[in-house]
């Protein structure tokens, strides 16, 4: 066996026992919860919440969606500097080249999925709105 499938494996197992530890653990935890007893306890649970009408529901996504904008943005930036750094870096070194290509792939990777959330966002208010 290779290393890669050595690797490949770990992960896999990895991933499983961190899936499987996440239900258990999930699990253990409702089974320990109190549960409120009245209407009274209940109504006092839901006051620190952002959610009071169905119209804070899309400003509390238009929050996180923007805030998906702010981090790919930030992240494509992140990638253009590096594809720029090898570029000038690279001194005809292919690999190095390759490797400036492939951030700048996923700076546009980056932009689009901040584009896409943006566009979201209208359209989840869009649906939302009567």
């Amino acid at each position: 066996m290779t290393n890669m499938n050595i690797l490949r494996g770990l992960l896999i197992i990895l991933v499983i026992f961190g899936l499987f530890s996440l239900l258990i653990g999930n699990i253990a935890l409702a089974a320990e919860y109190d549960w409120p007893a009245t209407e009274q306890q209940i109504k006092e649970m839901g006051k620190d919440s952002p959610i009071k009408t169905p119209g804070d529901i899309t400003n509390v996504l238009k929050g996180i969606l923007r805030w998906t904008y702010y981090i790919f943005f930030i992240l494509a930036i992140y990638f253009i500097l590096i594809a720029g750094f090898s570029y000038f870096t690279a001194g005809g070194n292919p690999e190095k080249i390759q490797k400036a290509n492939t951030s700048l792939l996923w700076a546009f990777v980056a932009i689009a999925v901040g584009l896409i959330s943006v566009g979201a966002a209208q359209i989840i208010t869009s649906f939302m709105t009567p």
